[in-house]
């Protein structure tokens, strides 16, 4: 079944990066984003070292975990709103945004004012849940005892808020300025009366996007590590105690942070296409009627398959 939904996935990108190709204006708001996740990171490490020396570890990396993933879930998310809300308007009235133009900055300031509230509900659950695994990840690694069994059983009670809480309610958010509870409700129904909730579940675009992010930032990871091999005495005098450590750990950090930012418009614009699919089949067909038949006809082989084998 999993080799089956390679192929599809790689419909499902094909479409996006073609509606992507129509709203190129999409990734100059995503480099703008990135820019603002880029200085925050900056502000992140300075405050984080200056409290690391001061206060310990215990009063200081908890904090910043948390600061990280919540921050770079807010700032991702803006753009998925964003981006939901354009590849919307291309989708059902054939609207494009080659450039940054007025329809992206509307979007933009959509997702920053009217939609921030329910951005930044949703991510708040996101933040925590990655906060308590990567404390729980690296107490497994030091083999502290206890602490991380706790945690670990916490991750467990939260975990279906998170599946229930999903990524898809962004797009919902984008599409109708829905709160983040009723457009993850709005999502679950739509996917279940569809019959897709399933294949939802097992969708390869996002992991795919995930790989990348973690690709770019282990590159830039590499980078961070030759720094702080070559260039040691600049790390010390910055504050860093372990400069090739550190300098590894916060090359990750930024080169996943911006590159996940970046290519959380490609799986936008595959979720939002979905969305459209399943709830304006006609108006997509009008206005892009090729894309159209090779998204459906994708999804519709991926059903048949998924209902030969149930039976």
């Amino acid at each position: 079944m999993m080799w089956r939904r390679i192929p599809f996935t790689a419909i499902n990108l094909s479409v996006a990066i073609s509606a992507i190709r129509d709203n190129m204006g999409l990734f100059l708001g995503a480099s703008l984003v990135s820019l603002v996740g880029f200085v925050w990171m900056g502000v992140l490490v300075t405050a984080g070292i200056n409290a690391y020396t001061r206060y310990g570890f215990w009063k200081t990396v908890p904090f910043a975990l948390f600061s990280y993933y919540w921050t770079h879930q807010v700032l991702t998310n803006v753009l998925v709103v964003a981006t939901a809300g354009i590849i919307g308007r291309w989708s059902v009235i054939g609207e494009k945004s080659p450039t940054f133009g007025r329809g992206m900055k509307e979007a933009l300031t959509r997702a920053r004012t009217y939609s921030f509230g329910s951005i930044c509900f949703g991510s708040l659950f996101f933040g925590i849940y990655q906060s308590i695994q990567g404390m729980s990840d690296f107490l497994w690694s030091k083999r502290i005892p206890c602490l991380p069994n706790l945690l670990d059983r916490i991750l467990r009670k939260i975990n279906y808020v998170v599946h229930e809480l999903n990524e898809w309610a962004y797009v919902y958010v984008g599409l109708y300025g829905y709160s983040y509870t009723s457009a993850a409700k709005n999502t679950t129904e739509l996917f279940r009366n569809k019959g897709w909730d399933d294949i939802v579940d097992n969708y390869l675009a996002t992991n795919i996007m995930f790989m990348a992010s973690m690709a770019v930032g282990l590159l830039t990871a590499t980078c961070g590590l030759a720094f702080g091999v070559f260039e040691y005495k600049i790390m010390w005098s910055s504050g860093f105690t372990n400069p090739t450590t550190d300098g590894f750990l916060v090359g990750f950090l930024v080169g996943f942070l911006m590159s996940s930012i970046l290519l959380s418009v490609v799986t936008a614009t595959v979720n939002t296409l979905v969305i459209c699919l399943a709830e304006q089949p006609v108006r997509f067909k009008v206005n892009h009627p090729e894309l159209s038949n090779k998204l459906e006809g994708a999804w519709s082989q991926m059903m048949e398959d998924a209902h030969s084998d149930m039976s």
